[in-house]
């Protein structure tokens, strides 16, 4: 089986973990490194198996890679000088997968991964508050944004991207046995200097605004990914 992470790296992706695994809210890691890693196997989970499951989860899809179960790891705040509290907001969600790879997500925005064959998103960043958390369900939510993506491989840092937003229809997925109705919206991006342009697809639950599932390009010249939320994080601030 062709796996979409690089197993490499390994032993650097625990010691990530081990040097953030002191923040204010911390998801039992240890049970989850032992039956993730160990070998839980990244085929369809059943939706049963999903249900019971202690962790939160999503299923991840390269392109036409294998499709991999992935568990949450670490919920906590961005890690910042002086320490940021965390809140629904800002929580960062840290998925790991069987074969030590990760995915850094807010909000359902990838914001980073690691240990990707085909490269890794380093970042994005904004001075303005991301469509995506506000809820693109909202009228009152912005159409346009602009932020900044770092990636590698190559020096890729800072470069501009502008996006616009738009409601392309609704559509029922069928998610652990269940069809769901979401809106799905379309995010047209713009990186003027390097003159490419990509979309990005996301599909909301319209009762909350979350994202159930997303189809996100990791950087603008590096392959799709897409996540399906199987077992939503419920949000605790554990002091």
């Amino acid at each position: 089986m062709s796996s979409i992470f690089n197993n490499k790296n390994l032993l650097t992706l625990f010691f990530f973990l081990a040097l953030t695994g002191c923040s204010n809210t911390f998801v039992q890691i240890g049970g989850m490194l032992k039956e993730s890693i160990v070998g839980l196997p990244d085929d369809n989970i059943s939706a049963n198996e999903i249900e019971n499951s202690p962790y939160s989860s999503v299923y991840v899809k390269i392109n036409d890679s294998h499709q991999a179960y992935v568990l949450l790891a670490l919920a906590e705040a961005p890690q910042t000088m002086p320490a940021t509290i965390i809140t629904t907001q800002n929580v960062e969600l840290k998925w790991i997968s069987s074969d030590a790879g990760m995915l850094v997500t807010r909000n359902g925005r990838l914001l980073k991964t690691v240990n990707l064959f085909e490269g890794n998103r380093i970042n994005i960043d904004s001075n303005q508050t991301d469509p995506v958390a506000l809820g693109l369900h909202l009228a009152s939510t912005p159409i346009k944004w602009q932020s900044t993506i770092d990636w590698q491989p190559g020096y890729h840092v800072s470069y501009q991207q502008l996006s616009t937003f738009s409601f392309v229809t609704d559509e029922t997925l069928t998610i652990n046995d269940k069809p769901i109705t979401l809106k799905k919206f379309n995010e047209h991006v713009i990186v003027p200097d390097i003159d490419i342009e990509y979309d990005n697809q996301f599909w909301i639950d319209p009762s909350n605004g979350q994202v159930i599932k997303s189809h996100q390009k990791i950087a603008p010249n590096l392959a799709y990914i897409d996540i399906t939320v199987l077992k939503p994080y419920e949000f605790k601030d554990v002091k």
